[in-house]
């Protein structure tokens, strides 16, 4: 008769007979080593570099994996990983918000001891330059032309691209064709260049229609970030009578979570009433509606609660920008700033009243993650995603609804009921987290 420990023994040694073996990993670096050179950063840029954070320190890896004209080339780990740690120095910096002369001098016009100079003039971190775009475009140059000839595609191997770069050139994945045995795998952020066009540049929906082309011929599988997306998935695959490839939905966590626990509460900037918008400037984001609610609560005299607008400049954003520079009656209440590091965007959405979200259509919504994470409300658009991505833990409001908006940001800085309601229903928020996405991201390869 088997004692305990000779029982777990065998439990422990049929398990790893049983167990699937891992499928070794080819993660594409192409739409990180082009972002080298990027002085903002947006939502694919936060999920690529996600995944190549994870993926250097997993035993799943093999190699990088860059386009080349007749076949890819592959990038060792020790080169994926100088990759990655150079994005990480360039936009996640490491050092304090209080040596961030942005945030000082945001902070200083929130707390009212100081202005913050023209409201439409991005502020970014002080650096050198001339040195750090010398040391990303030698990395980029590196990494285009680097091949390590000692490695070999496996058998059964992942292709794991997660951000759709240069899918409109299907010529560059015709080595997939010779390679049966190897499963690509997409992750898919949404379709909304094909179901909201006017969102987008002129030519853009039929530049995304050939990408998607891609994912419909090639994927094995797909990761989707929410539900909405993976049903918009299935019925974009029913539409041109394929058969969709499995589909793991994996919500995805905040951007901030990565960073050491530090003292988030700021006593003389939660006192001062102030509201947060965070994402390109840009039409779908609805700046312009925020803008004339901040001209009417100005107008309307008494205090006027602050409005920080956290973004580079987008795809038509003259008409908001304009307003920024020009409104002389919105000059002493908004500010439109880039370049804050991620300690500084901790505290400035922890101690706000909220997070606006007023987009007319969405993909995910990781602001919204990030706020509700650090236990910030959020007052967003009422839209599914939106629904979804909250876990209903926000306050849904018509992105057409100028009034209503004007009506609940009132609320929010004069510290009602409603603002203290929406307090609470942040703090039942359950924030996803990267070990658990990526736990089921390589359940999910493994399963293919």
């Amino acid at each position: 008769m088997l004692g305990t420990k000779a029982k777990r023994m065998a439990i422990s040694a049929d398990h790893e007979q049983n167990a699937q073996p891992r499928r070794p990993v080819l993660y594409d670096v192409t739409h990180l080593t082009t972002r080298l050179h990027g002085e903002t950063t947006t939502g694919i840029d936060w999920v690529d570099r996600a995944y190549a954070r994870h993926l250097t320190k997993s035993e799943h890896l093999l190699c990088g994996v860059h386009y080349g004209l007749l076949s890819p080339h592959l990038i060792s780990r020790r080169r994926m990983a100088d990759l990655s740690m150079h994005h990480e120095r360039k936009f996640v910096p490491a050092q304090a918000p209080q040596s961030n002369g942005v945030w000082r001098r945001l902070r200083e016009w929130l707390t009212g001891e100081s202005d913050f100079g023209a409201s439409s003039q991005p502020a970014r971190l002080p650096n050198d330059r001339w040195a750090e775009a010398a040391a990303s475009l030698a990395l980029k140059t590196r990494m285009r032309f680097a091949h390590e000839r000692s490695l070999r595609i496996p058998e059964g191997a992942i292709y794991l691209n997660v951000a759709q770069h240069g899918f409109e050139y299907p010529a560059l994945f015709n080595w997939l064709t010779a390679r049966p045995d190897v499963a690509p795998v997409f992750l898919a952020h949404d379709l909304l260049p094909l179901d909201f066009p006017e969102y987008f540049r002129e030519g853009y929906r039929a530049l995304f229609r050939r990408r998607f082309e891609l994912i419909e011929r090639r994927a094995r599988g797909i990761i989707a970030t929410c539900g909405c997306t993976a049903e918009r998935l299935r019925k974009e695959f029913h539409a041109r009578g394929r058969s969709c490839p499995p589909i793991l939905v994996q919500p995805l966590a905040s951007p901030l979570e990565a960073l050491a626990d530090t003292e988030l509460h700021d006593a003389a900037l939660s006192r001062r009433p102030y509201f947060v918008i965070v994402g390109t400037i840009e039409p779908r984001k609805n700046h312009i509606l925020l803008l004339n609610v901040w001209r009417d609560l100005a107008q309307r005299g008494g205090e006027t609660p602050k409005l920080v607008c956290v973004g580079g400049r987008g795809w038509q954003s003259a008409q908001p920008l304009d307003v920024l520079e020009r409104s002389k009656i919105l000059a002493p209440h908004v500010r439109n700033v880039s370049g804050l590091s991620s300690e500084s965007l901790r505290l400035l959405l922890a101690n706000a009243r909220a997070l606006l979200a007023p987009n007319f259509a969405e993909g995910y919504g990781i602001p919204l993650v990030e706020a509700l994470t650090l236990g910030a409300p959020v007052i967003c658009s009422d839209i599914p995603v939106f629904r979804e991505v909250t876990q209903g833990c926000a306050t849904f409001l018509s992105p057409l609804d100028g009034a209503g908006w004007r009506s609940m940001i009132r609320r929010f800085a004069d510290s009602s009921t409603t603002s203290i309601d929406a307090t609470r229903l942040a703090q039942n928020f359950r924030a996803p987290n990267w070990t658990a996405y990526f736990a089921g991201v390589e359940e999910f390869l493994d399963s293919l």
